[in-house]
Parts: structure tokens; sequence; C-alpha cells
């Protein structure tokens, strides 16, 4: 729409709406109003006329220096182009002409209030230094101004937004972006409020003088119903005008959003919604802008997605092959080197016993299981091992349960490094006179305190708990030390009990521990059952009442289960393993006293 296509339309609207409402309701006003003097008629007439034609003639003409001036900031807004992108500047001055465009039906509104207001109080005036003051006109032209400003000024506005709506689909406007906060508020709420009580005003303002000049005897009417029948008939016409450009008002809102929305239902995610008034609408256009950006995202990335998802299932599926593959590989190299330990470490895993009076048996099960060759394995930290040695031409059962620190191949380490040297210790006494001669306390002491000097060297990264000890075959006589591991238990005469070492000693390899410089004694009797044992038998996993799983660690409930079986070592790991799930390597060493 162009300038003066622009103006002829707001001007052909506007005054026609003026000279058909608010016009004709101010002259029956002034009328009915006033007891004059024909010459004195003529006088007001001719006022009325000379100022109502040259205010009309000069707000028409504001409004074609108004527009022409809102025209030429148009044009000065500048296309962009994908060389030539607008600069900060640019942008800041095409924000400025559109907030102008959206303030300018206020402008419209705000004028015709001055006119009117232009043309009350200088005809009054003017008529009283004419002719005399009269104070029947005084209040009509208060009066009049009370009645008939409200319903201009919500016409006009309502009037002028409808018809600058084009305006916004202008080339210039498309690429320029407002803040919610940047555009006028003059919500719905406000706006038929202000309508109502604009179009309350007309009758109420009239009625009520007609029933202050019944009462004071001033009505120019000798019958009061004439001007009521004919004031209600003209209130007919803005009535109808005022709701009809509410209604417009609204119903352009509606098809702009609901125009936007049917696009988008279409699938076509470049619509843009452009606030065009300053109502709840172009709050929405805000809104749904946002949601249709975010949609279009969304539908770019699914797109995106579909698009060749055929080769990137393909790439990806090969992709999780290749992966799968060197895991398999690394899976099977892991196996080797897990084999290897396991390989290493089963020979210094020895039960060597030749005794008439004790019977030993081991257990041993590692947490870490693999398979190797289509065979199963474990590997662990745990060890068991007993030998029958001779020292002072005594005869001794010597046992070992020990429990490297570390889980799978760390633990496993630790306890391939504490079976070759506690195996060449055994085999260096049973070769060399020497060691031959030691006592039982020496014996332990003196390799007991050599395990600890060889595992210091691992600088406390290798740690190792254990229960070590001898009994003299002969007479029953138990000699052991205890490195932090759990306590030796002895199953006599039904009952089971802790053998509560006297003295305990931190855990092989750790760096400034005490030297060892005493052993425990016990004096072990026939049918007596000795269970020497690692952690791993005291860690279990179970559910409790309300089905969550908890970790269960109190040794006094192996004691219940040595007491439960006898002492049996197969049934004891049946027990163990019927209470929940063992979480840790677990070993036994038994050795039973027989009686002659």
């Amino acid at each position: 729409m162009n300038r003066k296509t622009l103006f002829w339309d707001l001007t052909f609207k506007l005054e026609a709406f003026t000279h058909t409402v608010p016009v004709p309701f101010a002259v029956y006003y002034a009328i009915i109003t006033q007891k004059m003097e024909a010459n004195h008629w003529k006088i007001f007439i001719a006022l009325c006329l000379v100022f109502a034609t040259g205010i009309g003639l000069l707000g028409t003409f504001v409004r074609h220096l108004l527009l022409k001036f809102l025209y030429a900031k148009i044009e000065k807004m500048r296309l962009p182009s994908n060389t030539s992108p607008l600069s900060i500047e640019e942008k800041e001055y095409a924000k400025s002409v559109k907030i102008l465009l959206f303030r300018y039906p206020l402008i419209e509104a705000i004028i015709i209030v001055i006119r009117w207001l232009s043309g009350v109080i200088p005809i009054s005036l003017l008529f009283f230094y004419l002719v005399e003051y009269t104070p029947s006109v005084a209040r009509s032209a208060i009066f009049t101004f009370v009645m008939i400003a409200p319903i201009s000024f919500v016409t006009y506005y309502f009037i002028t937004e409808s018809s600058i709506r084009n305006l916004f689909d202008l080339p210039q406007f498309k690429n320029v972006e407002l803040q919610e906060k940047d555009i006028p508020k003059f919500n719905y709420f406000t706006r038929i409020l202000v309508a109502f009580f604009s179009l309350a005003a007309l009758p109420f303002v009239i009625f009520s003088y007609i029933l202050y000049s019944l009462a004071t005897g001033e009505i120019a009417v000798e019958d009061p119903m004439i001007p009521i029948v004919t004031v209600s008939f003209i209130f007919i016409i803005p009535l109808i005008v005022c709701s009809y450009v509410v209604a417009k008002s609204v119903n352009e809102g509606l098809n702009e959003t609901s125009r936007s929305l049917g696009e988008l239902a279409k699938g076509n995610f470049d619509v843009l919604v452009t606030a065009k008034s300053s109502d709840d609408f172009a709050r929405q256009a805000f809104y749904l802008n946002s949601v249709i950006g975010t949609l279009k995202n969304m539908y770019a990335e699914i797109r995106n997605l579909n698009e060749g998802l055929e080769e990137k299932v393909t790439l990806r599926t090969d992709e999780l092959n290749q992966s799968l593959n060197d895991i398999s590989k690394l899976k099977v190299q892991q196996d080797g080197d897990y084999y290897l330990i396991y390989q290493l470490l089963n020979p210094f895993a020895i039960k060597d016993i030749n005794s008439k009076t004790f019977h030993v048996e081991h257990f041993l099960r590692q947490k870490k299981a693999f398979e190797f060759k289509n065979q199963k394995y474990e590997i662990g930290g745990d060890i068991n091992i007993s030998h029958t040695i001779q020292l002072q031409d005594r005869k001794y059962i010597l046992f070992v349960n020990a429990d490297a620190m570390g889980k799978s191949m760390q633990g496993a380490g630790g306890a391939l490094v504490f079976g070759s040297v506690f195996q060449s210790i055994v085999q260096r006494t049973k070769t060399d006179p020497g060691f031959k001669n030691l006592s039982p306390v020496e014996w332990l002491r003196s390799n007991l305190q050599e395990l600890q000097l060889i595992f210091e060297t691992f600088d406390g990264t290798m740690l190792v708990s254990l229960t070590m000890g001898l009994i003299e075959e002969g007479t029953g006589k138990l000699h052991f030390l205890n490195a932090e591991h759990p306590m030796i238990v002895l199953y006599r005469n039904d009952r089971a009990n802790f053998l509560f070492p006297i003295i305990s000693y931190r855990k092989l390899g750790t760096l400034g521990a005490t030297p060892i410089s005493k052993v425990n004694e016990f004096q072990l009797q026939p049918n007596d059952v000795l269970l020497i044992g690692s952690d791993g038998k005291d860690d279990l996993l179970f559910k409790n009442e309300e089905g969550e799983w908890e970790v269960l660690s109190e040794d006094e409930i192996f004691l219940e289960i040595v007491e439960k079986t006898k002492g049996n070592l197969e049934s004891i790991i049946k027990e163990v393993d019927a209470l929940g799930q063992v979480i840790d390597d677990f070993s036994i060493i038994r050795i039973a006293y027989e009686s002659d």
C-alpha cells in the first residue's frame, strides 16, 4: 500500500466516522441544552462550522505530514542481501521505524482528542466574547468533550491500527526482529474496558444532562421523550461502529495466527508470525515464532538423521563390529595373560602332607573366573599351602593361608610372588641342615621377617595378609603368626571359637612395620579341628527382607556355620553359599587332629 492510498483510506474512514457519530451528537446535544435567541444561534452555528472545518482540514494536513514522514523513514531503510548484511546502526534504525509504526495508531487517537479540545474550548470562549457569558454553553462545552473524546479516541485507534497492518508486510520489515518489551502494550482487557466506557459515556452524559435540565427547568424541548428516543436511535451508530472495529481487530489477529498455524500444519516451518498490533496477538506472535523455530530445528535434525540412515546404520554397524572384534582380540589376549598367571600360580598352591595324626584339606575358589580354549579357570589373591617338614628332628605340619590385596591380576600377582618366595623357603628348609636345626618359633619368626623384607621392596603397593603356623605332630603343639588375617577357628567339643593371637603383625609389605619378635602358641587336643581362612568366607551379598541387596560381613556367623556342620569342610562351603553370594576370593584350610 503506497502513501497516497493509505492517506485517503484513513482520511475517509476517520472523517466519515467523525461526521457521522460525534458531530451529530454534539449538534443535537447543543440544540436540546441551549435556549438562545435566533441571532445568538447564528453566531454559535457559524463558530462551530468555521472551527469544525478548519480543525478538520488541519487534522487532515497533519495526517498527511505524519504519513509522509513515516514513509520517508521506511524508504530510507535498506534491504539486506547475502553479500551486504545490515550494519548495527542500520538494524537499530530499522527497529526504531518499526516501533514508530506500532505507535502510529496512538498518535492518531491523541490528535483527534486534541482536535476536539481545540474546537470546543475556543468556540465557547469566542461565543462568550462576541455575545455574552452563558453558563449553559460552558456546561455544554465540558459535557460535550467528556462525551465525544473517549469514543473518538477508541475508534480512531482501532481504525488506524487496522489500516496500517499491511505495512508490516513490507520487505523492509521482514527481517527486523523486535523483542517483546519493545512493542507498546495495549491488551484486549484494557481495549474492551476502554471501548465499553467510551460507549457508555455518550448516552450517560446526554441523559444525565436532560435530567439536570428537567430539574432546573433549562431544557430546550417541551417533551423530554423526544430527545431520549432520538439519542437512543443515534446511539445505535457508534455502538455498531465501535463493536465492528473491536471485533475486526480481534478477527485480524486470529486470522494471522490461524494462517501461520495452518502453514505450520502443512509442514511449512519457514512461516513467520508477524506482530502487527500492540495487543495480545503480538505477544502470541513471539511465542509462536519461538515454537516454530524449535520445531524447525527438530525437523531439520530428524531429516538429517533420516537422510542416508541406511548408510549411517551400515557404517555404525561396521564400526561396532570392528570394535567388537578389537574387544574380542583384547579379551583373548587378556584371557591368555590370565591363563599364564594361572599356570604360574598353580604349582605354588601345594598340599604336601604325610601324617597319620593330622588330616589336612584345602578349599580355594577365586573370584575372577575366565575361559581359555573352552576351559574354565580362576585366578585371584588367595593361596593355600601346606607341607610336612622336620625341625630339630621333629615332624611338623606347616600351613599358610594368605590373601594378597587387590582384584584379579593385582591380587594374583601378589599371590604369585608370595607363593614363589614361600616355596623357596620350604625347599631350603627341607634341604639345608642349618634351617632344620631351627626351633619352630625361630623358623616362623625369621621366615616371616624375610617375607616382610621382600614385600617392602614394592613400596607398599603389594600387601599380603596371612596366618602361618607349625603343628608338632607328636605333641599337637601349635605355633602360629597372624598378619592382619582372620583369626583361626577352633572346633572343640561341638563348640567353635576363635584362637585370639596374643600378638598380631601388620600385613606383609607394610612400610615401617614392627619387627617379628613373638610367636603365638596353643596346645591342641585330639579331635580338635582348625579352620584357617581368608575374609572371603565372611563377605557375603544377600537380600534383606525389603528385597534390597546388602553386604554381610560378620565373623560370628561363620562360627555358627562351623558348629552347625560340625566342622565338615564340604558342608561349611554349602552353608556359606546358601547364606549369600560370596563377593571375594574364598579359601579355607581344614586341619583335623585325629585321635589314636
